[in-house]
C-alpha cells in the first residue's frame, strides 16, 4: 500500500510514509492538514476489505478505543471508509515500542520497570472501568513517548466485558506468548485474562526474556497451559522477592488464583522496591493438576509447522479434550444377526441415557445465581451478615483510608449489583483509618527543603527565630516533634526558622572610637565614620550615630558615627557691640537652659516566662505602651508574641517639665508601669 504515500484521505489526512503495521493493517504518519498536526492513520490491508469479519474487527477497534479517555491511552481522533479504504486516525506517539526498548536494552533497572507498569495498569484500570477488556496485551501494543511515558494502542480485538467468550474452537485471537491459559484453551476470558498478560509482560521488562518459547504458536500456548512459569530470579539473580511474587500472582494458571483486579496489581506493585518487603517470603502459585490432565503434551518437534509471529492461526487447534487412543483398525468380522440386535439395542440404550443426562443433569448440577448487595460504608460485621444473607462467603483486606471511617467498607469485588454463583466470594476492603507514620526530623534543613518534605502534611505554618544561633533560613525547631505519631492529612507543622538577629542600638555617644569598633564586632555590626569639630565633645570621642540610641538594628546593619575633631579653631576679631551681646547672653543663659534642658533614660523592663510554660510552648502576647517629652499621647514601642522570657528595652526623653511612663500588658492586662523623672 504504498501507493498511498503522497495522497489525501478524505481531503482532510496527507499521507507522509509508512511507520509500521501488522497481519492486519498498516499504520502511516500523516497529517490533518485541518488541525495542523502529525496523526496515525491505520488503514486495514486491502485483501481484508471483503472479509466481513476484519472489518467487524477494525470497526471494533475504533469504537472501544474512542469510548476511552485515558492520558495512557493513545487517542482516537476519528475513523471512516473511502473507496474500500478503512482506516482510523489517532494520536502520532513519537517514539518506540515497550518491545523495542526491551531488545535495545535488555532487562529494564527495577525502578523504571515498576514505573512503567502502573503506568500501564492505570490505562487498563479504565479500560476494564468501561467494561472493555483489551485481550492482546504485549509490548509492541505499548508505546513510549519521547518523555518516557506509556501509552496502550491497539484495542482491535478488545470486546465489552458482557460478551467476551470466545466461541470459534479453530481460533484462538491474540498473541501467543502473552496469552493466557483460559484463551489458548478456548475459554471464558475475563479482565483477569489481561492480568496474565501484563504479568508477562512485567516478566518480560525484568529479566529481558519470555517466559516461554517453542517452534510453534501450538507449542508456546501449550506451555502456558502446562508448564510452570519459569522463576523471573532464576534469569535476573538478585531480583527483589516482592517484585517476583507480583509476578507469580499475576501469571497464576488459575484465574481465581490471580489478582482481582489490575488495580490491586497495582497497589501491591506500588511498594515491591520498598526495603521491608525486599525479602518478604517466597509465593507458593497453587498448580492445578487436573486442569492440564486433559490437554495432551505436544513435544515442539511434533508441533505444527504452521507457526504465526503474533499469534495462532485458523489452522492450528489446541485440543481440551483428551485424546483416543489410536488403535491400527482390524477387519470387521461379521455377526451373527442375534448379536447385532443385542449390540443394537445396547447402543439405543446408551443413547438414551446420554440424552437423558443431556437433558436433565444441567438443571441439577446447575449452581443458583444470586446478585451482589451494597455494602460500602457499612460497619464489617454488618456487611459480613449482608453476603451471608445473599448467599456469599468474604475476605477481608484492610486498608488505610483517609475518609472511611475505621472498620468501614472502604469497597468490594465484585460490585453491588452483578449477579454470581452462591458461595462465590466477595473481597471486602476494610478501613484502617487514616494512615499514621512517625513525624520526620526537619530541623537543619532549610526553610523550602523542609516545606517540600512535608508537602503531604495538611499545612505548614512558619515563625521567625532571632536567637541568631544558626544560619538566616535554617530550621530550628519543629512541633510536632520528631518521632511524634501523626496522620499527615490532618497536621499543621510548625516550624522555627532563624532570622538575623534584631537587638536594641545601645548610646554610643561619648565613647571613644576604640570602644566603638569593638562594640560593631561584637554584635556584627558595621560602621562608617565622618568627622566633624565640636565644642563639647571631646577629640576622637561620638558626637552622634544613625541609627540612634535604642533604635532597634539587625545583625549586619551599618551604623553612621559622627566623630569630633575638637573645637572650632576661629580667629578673634573686635567687636563694638561684644560687651552688649555677652551681657544678653548671660541675661537670658539661665532661662533658655532651663527650657532646653532634657535627658534620655533607658526603661529595662524583663518579661520572665516559666519554665514549663516553655516546655508546653505557651504563648504571651506582649504589649508596652510609652509616654515622654517626645509625645503628646501614649505610643505603642512594640507589640509581639513570645515563648521564652526575653527583655526589653524602651529609650525615654524627660525634661525638668515632662516626665516618662511605659506600661507593660501580658495578654491584654496591665501587670506593670513605672514613670521616670528628670534627674531621676
Amino acid at each position: 500500500m504504498a501507493d498511498l504515500i503522497g495522497k489525501r484521505i478524505s481531503q482532510r489526512y496527507a499521507i507522509e510514509e509508512l511507520i509500521g503495521g501488522g497481519g492486519m493493517a498498516h499504520v502511516y504518519l500523516g497529517r490533518d492538514v485541518i488541525l495542523e498536526r502529525e496523526v496515525a492513520v491505520k488503514v486495514l490491508q486491502p485483501q481484508y476489505n471483503k472479509d466481513e469479519e476484519f472489518i467487524r474487527r477494525f470497526h471494533r477497534e475504533a469504537q472501544a478505543a474512542t469510548s476511552l479517555a485515558h492520558p495512557n491511552i493513545v487517542n482516537i481522533y476519528d475513523a471512516g471508509e473511502e473507496e474500500d479504504l478503512y482506516y482510523i486516525v489517532m494520536e502520532y506517539v513519537k517514539g518506540k515500542t515497550l518491545k523495542k526498548k526491551v531488545q535495545e536494552e535488555g532487562p529494564l533497572p527495577l525502578s523504571q520497570a515498576v514505573d512503567l507498569m502502573k503506568q500501564i495498569l492505570c490505562a487498563i484500570n479504565h479500560a476494564h472501568a468501561n467494561e472493555i477488556i483489551h485481550r492482546d496485551i504485549k509490548p509492541h501494543n505499548i508505546l513510549l513517548n519521547e518523555k518516557g511515558e506509556a501509552k496502550v494502542t491497539d484495542f482491535g480485538i478488545a470486546r465489552a466485558a458482557s460478551a467476551a467468550t470466545i466461541t470459534h474452537t479453530n481460533s484462538v485471537m491474540g498473541s501467543v506468548h502473552y496469552l493466557s491459559p483460559e484463551q489458548a484453551r478456548g475459554g471464558v476470558i475475563t479482565s483477569k485474562s489481561d492480568v496474565y498478560s501484563l504479568g508477562v509482560v512485567l516478566y518480560e521488562m525484568v529479566t529481558g526474556t519470555l517466559p516461554y518459547d517453542g517452534d510453534s504458536a501450538v507449542s508456546i500456548a501449550l506451555k502456558h497451559l502446562q508448564e510452570p512459569l519459569p522463576l523471573p530470579s532464576d534469569k535476573r539473580p538478585g531480583l527483589p522477592q516482592s517484585l517476583e511474587n507480583v509476578i507469580l500472582k499475576a501469571t497464576s494458571k488459575n484465574p481465581f488464583d490471580r489478582y482481582e483486579s489490575v488495580e490491586d496489581m497495582k497497589e501491591d506493585l506500588s511498594t515491591v522496591l520498598s526495603e521491608e518487603r525486599r525479602n518478604e517470603a517466597p509465593l507458593i502459585v497453587p498448580f492445578d493438576d487436573d486442569a492440564t490432565k486433559a490437554i495432551p503434551l505436544i513435544k515442539d518437534d511434533e508441533a505444527s509447522d504452521q507457526t504465526m509471529e503474533h499469534g495462532i492461526s485458523k489452522n492450528e487447534t489446541i485440543v481440551t479434550e483428551p485424546l483416543s487412543d489410536q488403535v491400527p483398525a482390524k477387519p470387521v468380522k461379521k455377526k451373527k444377526k442375534k448379536r447385532a440386535g443385542i449390540i443394537l439395542l445396547i447402543l439405543m440404550l446408551m443413547f438414551g441415557a446420554a440424552l437423558a443426562a443431556f437433558t436433565w443433569m444441567p438443571g441439577i448440577l446447575r449452581v443458583q445465581d444470586t446478585e451482589v448487595p451494597e455494602t460500602v460504608g457499612m460497619p464489617l460485621e454488618e456487611a459480613e451478615e449482608e453476603m451471608e444473607e445473599a448467599g456469599l462467603e468474604t475476605e477481608t483486606e484492610m486498608v488505610f483510608h483517609n475518609e472511611v471511617e475505621e472498620d468501614h467498607i472502604v469497597s468490594q469485588n465484585p460490585q453491588a449489583g452483578r449477579s454470581v454463583k452462591v458461595d462465590s466470594t466477595v473481597m471486602l476492603r476494610v478501613s484502617e483509618g487514616p494512615e499514621t507514620i512517625e513525624m520526620p526530623d526537619v530541623t537543619g534543613m532549610d526553610q523550602e527543603a523542609a516545606e517540600e518534605e512535608l508537602s503531604e502534611f495538611e499545612g505548614v505554618e512558619f515563625r521567625e527565630d532571632d536567637s541568631g544561633d544558626a544560619p538566616p533560613g535554617e530550621v530550628t525547631g519543629q512541633d510536632p516533634t520528631e518521632g511524634d505519631t501523626i496522620v499527615p492529612s490532618e497536621t499543621t507543622v510548625t516550624l522555627m526558622y532563624s532570622v538575623e538577629r534584631e537587638f536594641t542600638m545601645h548610646n554610643l555617644e561619648g565613647e571613644s572610637r576604640e570602644a566603638v569598633e569593638t562594640y560593631l564586632e561584637n554584635y556584627n555590626l558595621e560602621g562608617a565614620f565622618e568627622s566633624s569639630s565640636s565644642d563639647s565633645v571631646e577629640e576622637g570621642r561620638v558626637i552622634e550615630h544613625s541609627p540612634g540610641p535604642y533604635h532597634s538594628v539587625t545583625e549586619g546593619d551599618t551604623v553612621e558615627f559622627i566623630v569630633s575633631s575638637g573645637p572650632e579653631e576661629i580667629e578673634d576679631e573686635p567687636d563694638e557691640n561684644s560687651n552688649d551681646e555677652d551681657e544678653s547672653s548671660e541675661d537670658g543663659g539661665e532661662e533658655n537652659e532651663d527650657e532646653q534642658s532634657s535627658e534620655q533614660v533607658e526603661a529595662v523592663i524583663p518579661v520572665e516566662v516559666d519554665e514549663s510554660d516553655e516546655e508546653e510552648g505557651r504563648e504571651f502576647n506582649i504589649r508596652i505602651e510609652y509616654e515622654d517629652a517626645t509625645t503628646e499621647e501614649p505610643e505603642t514601642f512594640t507589640e509581639e508574641t513570645i515563648t521564652e522570657t526575653k527583655t526589653y528595652r524602651v529609650p525615654l526623653e524627660v525634661t525638668p517639665e515632662t516626665d516618662g511612663t511605659y506600661t507593660l500588658y501580658v495578654d491584654d492586662e496591665e501587670v506593670q508601669s513605672n514613670s521616670f523623672s528628670y534627674g531621676d
